[in-house]
């Protein structure tokens, strides 16, 4: 333990939170709530996360409480969500006000979820004490954050790039507006069509499961599936890699959990690159469910 007091952290994701308190350097305490269809008042999103976190405060000691939140972007440099494609109810919600007061927070910090993901992977996962990291999680969407010496890279505004609207080839429409984007055919989401629609009647992990084993038992069509994504994958970090050189890459998110199948077509892709960038060590991400949380307590607990 330390003398800086407990640290909150909250990972909105679009099922619903998951919250941990930190204390020092120890996770005390840990919840996963579902969020519901509606809040029906402007202050029910706040009063939802004060009902998780609460609770869990009195696993703490004692220090000034901070709180914490990875969630995925837009955020605004006022610190507001900007999602309502996968957040609606926290989107344009001033979060960090409401939950400085009724938790009686003296410090609250809002982040990208890529941003604390990539806390997590580099100070207390597979790329800690990396120089610099490139790490990517393919989830509903494609999230990305470049660390370097231990601080993510930001625009010139503040604010985090979202690198998942790169254009790439093979792109479907997008709910940004573009017809092109890098998460429509990287995420892991992505992953599951693909897969759903090769093996008709699964649905889901199910479905990508399904693929896997067929892949294994040297089925062409799912060799060629992960093939394609990998191929995918590979297409969007060139362009990142081509900009900031890291040393290293990381996967994560639910689609890293699958790959074992694709990481051949990613290093492939990435090697027919020429002379543009330093081939990286690519790394899957050691974390667990409840490493954005972590993640996002990491924001504010130093």
């Amino acid at each position: 333990m330390t003398g800086r007091g407990p640290a909150v952290g909250i990972d909105l994701g679009g099922t619903g939170p998951r919250v941990v308190v930190l204390d020092g350097d120890e996770v005390v305490a840990r919840v996963s709530r579902a969020t519901p269809t509606g809040f029906g008042t402007r202050t029910g999103a706040v009063d939802f996360l004060v009902s998780a976190a609460a609770p869990l405060l009195t696993k703490t000691g004692p220090g000034p409480l901070s709180v914490g939140i990875g969630a995925s972007g837009p955020i605004d440099v006022d610190g507001v969500i900007r999602n309502p494609a996968t957040l609606p109810g926290f989107s344009g919600v001033a979060l960090l006000d409401g939950l400085q007061q009724r938790l009686g927070a003296q410090t609250v910090a809002i982040d990208n979820d890529a941003v604390t993901a990539a806390l997590y992977d580099t100070r207390r996962g597979v790329a800690a004490g990396r120089g610099s990291a490139l790490v990517v999680t393919l989830g509903t969407g494609v999230g990305t954050c470049v660390v370097r010496d231990h601080a993510p890279w930001r625009g010139a505004d503040g604010v985090h790039p979202e690198a998942g609207h790169l254009t790439v080839d093979g792109g479907a429409p997008c709910y940004c507006g573009r017809t092109a984007c890098w998460e429509q055919v990287a995420a892991r989401s992505a992953l599951q069509r693909s897969a759903e629609r090769l093996v008709p009647g699964t649905a889901g992990a199910a479905a990508i499961d399904a693929v896997v084993d067929r892949s294994a038992a040297g089925d062409h069509a799912a060799r060629e599936l992960f093939e394609d994504f990998g191929s995918h994958v590979a297409a969007g970090l060139a362009d990142l890699l081509t900009v900031h050189r890291c040393e290293c890459v990381v996967l994560g998110g639910g689609g890293a959990r699958y790959a074992s199948a694709f990481l051949p077509a990613v290093r492939d892709g990435l090697g027919r690159v020429v002379d543009c960038f330093p081939m990286p060590e690519l790394l899957v991400s050691d974390s667990d469910a409840y490493a954005g949380a972590v993640g996002a307590a990491l924001l504010v607990a130093g």
